[in-house]
């Protein structure tokens, strides 16, 4: 696939996020040169699905250079930590966006075992294996509205690894059964690392001071952040009462004084099974609640057991605010399932999972920035808008690079057609096609006959 010039509406786009960060701080608005180089990147990250800048150089027929690509990522003078800020605002403007759910989760990228030079790189645990791997995880913040799902934060996470290695050697030494006065003592919290918990309480708190017309509603998360600093933290970041989390099923309750494990309460209880719409589509579901404490928070939550079609076993969710009722709890817990669906779209479609190799904590924050800025500027395509007006369900992301695909390959054949010498012009982007698309030397095939000792050995291939 062959760029042409940027797409108008990611122009507009990129326009649209200058203007708005001029209305904040003047001094740090985009230059022309700026502006133009993020609409080709964008679009180059959409055509391409990578953020690499040798396939930029080749796919731009020779107009720009690996070389100068890479040099603005690094050296432009670019607020980078204002472009998603701006960028977020936009989007709200755009979609009228007045109320909606904040959901927080994560995701892994795996690198190379052998890296030194990405940024926050450290061991992470396979869930479908259960092994290890060498990999990068990002802490993500969506706004769930109810015309559009969209990313408004995210952080890297790193673990600190003087408390990594102290885990290992409590671990081991109590496999050995050593005394805790005799284990080593655990080492002072370094602020260098704060926890993927601190990090979306972060989120949050960047959240509300830059959208403060937005009205959250509730904060939805899953079972690591169910803990009673996270809970309280978020409602009083948002300034509302609802935090809906997932809980595991040993999780101790206070049932007439009683600890008990919230999986052999909810055993004893026979469930309500209803068909509810829950994300617009109808799903069969059985759960049961009730109210108690939960004795490692020393707070009362309403509690919910609940199972979809289909499914053996229960999963457990807690809610802060228990003037909700049970069935409006699952239905609002139901949208962090748009989180996972934002997390595939965006590894398959968005550039920065496919192929983005950029070394250190700049180029990996940038790298992500300029991802969901794409995620962003798909939203404000023309036939997404349209279907917006028109009440429609909005396009896929999948789809709508498709489209985009085609779009610039229309652009730059008209580009030619249009020209005033559309022949001179054919042949000097095809001598530069020639020129960027070498053929590389294969290894899969032998050479220089190698095999000949075999014949000196005295194999016979007739």
């Amino acid at each position: 696939m062959l760029i042409g010039e940027s797409l108008p509406f990611i122009r507009n786009y990129i326009a649209a996020i200058n203007e708005a960060i001029k209305e904040k701080t003047a001094e740090n608005q985009l230059t022309r040169l700026q502006c133009y180089w993020l609409s080709f990147v964008i679009l180059g990250l959409l055509v391409t699905n990578s953020l690499c800048w040798a396939r930029y150089e080749r796919f731009s027929v020779g107009r720009f250079t690996l070389e100068q690509i890479s040099w603005m990522f690094r050296k432009a003078k670019i607020v980078w930590e204002l472009l998603l800020q701006a960028s977020t605002l936009h989007i709200i403007k755009m979609y009228n966006i007045r109320d909606g759910i904040l959901a927080i989760d994560d995701t892994d990228k795996e690198r190379s075992k052998n890296t030194t030079q990405i940024a926050k790189a450290h061991k992470i645990k396979d869930k479908k294996s259960g092994g290890y791997f060498n990999g990068q995880n990002i802490v993500f913040l969506l706004l769930i509205s109810k015309n559009i799902t969209v990313p408004v934060g995210f952080y890297f996470y790193e673990p600190d690894p003087k408390q990594t290695a102290w885990r290992k050697e409590d671990e081991r030494l109590r496999k050995k059964g050593v005394a805790k006065k005799h284990r080593v003592e655990k080492p002072a919290i370094d602020s260098r690392y704060p926890s993927k918990k601190e990090l979306g309480l972060k989120l949050l708190s960047n959240f509300m001071e830059l959208c403060k017309d937005v009205k959250i509603k509730a904060v939805v998360v899953d079972t690591y952040y169910s803990t009673l600093d996270f809970i309280e933290g978020a409602a009083q970041l948002t300034k509302q009462p609802q935090v809906i989390s997932q809980i595991r099923k040993n999780q101790k309750i206070l049932v007439n004084n009683q600890e008990q494990d919230i999986e052999d309460f909810f055993k004893n209880y026979s469930g309500h099974q209803d068909d509810e719409i829950l994300r617009c589509n109808t799903k069969q579901i059985i759960y049961r609640s009730a109210k108690f404490k939960i004795k490692s928070h020393g707070k009362k939550y309403f509690i919910i057991a609940l199972k979809y079609e289909g499914e053996e076993v229960y999963r457990y969710l807690i809610a802060r605010d228990m003037t909700w009722r049970d069935i409006d709890i699952i239905k609002t817990f139901a949208f962090r399932w748009l989180v996972e669906v934002f997390i595939q779209d965006w590894k398959m479609y968005e550039g920065w999972n496919q192929l983005a190799k950029q070394t250190g904590e700049e180029g990996s924050n940038r790298g992500v920035t300029l991802s969901l800025l794409s995620d962003h500027a798909l939203l404000l395509h023309s036939d997404q808008k349209v279907l917006f007006e028109n009440k429609q369900p909005a396009a896929t992301a999948g789809s709508l690079r498709e489209k985009i695909m085609m779009e610039s390959l229309k652009g730059f054949i008209e580009a030619i057609v249009l020209s005033d010498n559309p022949k001179a012009m054919f042949d000097e982007y095809a001598d530069k096609i020639s020129e960027l698309f070498a053929i590389n030397t294969s290894i899969k095939h032998m050479r220089n006959n190698e095999l000949e000792f075999l014949q000196q050995a005295g194999v016979n291939y007739a």
